[in-house]
């Protein structure tokens, strides 16, 4: 008797998303610069695990990589005046009931401007009202304020700092880590201040 066949898991879609401000899409080869650019910049590095001696090749192996259909992530381009502003995607997690993880990185040249903000209230959406996800986790780096401010808009719970948190470059650091459910109601939870006291006391 043959073993039964597993089915094929279905690639997440990147449909087009669109806010007030920014535009989701799909990346392309076009992106090239713009994400060099991302990812040699100093506060990226000091933030994520991006390689320190990042080159060229290793942007476009990256944008190689996001332009094939997985069924592990959904990656989007952030456009803002028809230029690269960002990268914004969501991991799915082997769990029944639908969730992930949430991830994202701005161009230095469109810091401060609410940009990742409607970026993640958009990507939100999508994971809860057409993926059906249950859950959406976010977790980074203690002291990216930048981060922590973006998912606070969306209805993220004050952060839980957490020592030992993440992996970077050969050792654990310390993070934050707030997770949000389909059933909140996706506005912030409490004043900035609020929140800075809470992770900062």
């Amino acid at each position: 008797m043959s073993e039964p066949v597993e089915p094929t898991p279905t690639p997440l879609a990147v449909p087009v998303l669109s806010g007030t401000l920014v535009t989701l899409r799909p990346h392309s080869v076009g992106d090239l610069d713009a994400v060099l650019e991302r990812c040699v910049d100093p506060m990226t590095q000091r933030y994520t695990t991006i390689p320190l001696q990042y080159t060229r090749e290793m942007a476009r192996e990256y944008l190689t990589g996001l332009l094939e259909p997985s069924p592990a992530f959904a990656s989007w381009a952030i456009e803002v005046e028809a230029r690269y502003a960002g990268t914004i995607d969501l991991r799915s997690l082997p769990v029944d009931v639908g969730a992930g993880d949430l991830g994202f990185v701005t161009h230095p040249a469109f810091r401060g401007r609410g940009v990742m903000s409607e970026a993640v209230s958009l990507v939100v959406g999508h994971a809860f009202d057409t993926l059906g996800w249950q859950t959406v986790r976010w977790q980074a780096h203690a002291g990216n304020w930048g981060s922590a401010k973006a998912v606070w808009r969306a209805g993220f719970p004050v952060p839980v700092f957490v020592p030992d948190l993440l992996l970077e470059r050969g050792k654990l650091v310390d993070g934050w880590n707030s997770t949000l459910h389909a059933d909140s109601d996706r506005q912030p939870v409490a004043p900035w201040d609020d929140v800075v006291a809470a992770l900062t006391r």
